[in-house]
């Protein structure tokens, strides 16, 4: 199970924890920035059988990178 910071005024998850400690953590630090947020946000659980968090983003595919050289040199200058 996880946990989820829950948004009641757009109905939805929007932000996953996997534990509930840190839920209540982010909780935490999101009403201390905005205190007038009280009551809007909530620490959910987020089960198996639940299919509503899921990723809504299309599918992108990997590109293969056997055989083939990067299209740019690695971050640290080496070949």
């Amino acid at each position: 199970m996880v946990w989820g910071l829950a948004d009641r005024f757009v109905d939805e998850v929007i932000e996953i924890y996997l534990t509930r400690e840190h839920a209540e953590r982010a909780l935490r630090a999101v009403l201390a920035d905005e205190p007038e947020w009280e009551g809007m946000l909530e620490v959910v659980p987020i089960g198996p059988g639940c299919r509503d968090w899921g990723p809504r983003g299309k599918r992108r595919r990997r590109p293969c990178s056997r055989g083939r050289k990067a299209p740019f040199p690695p971050a640290d200058g080496l070949p």
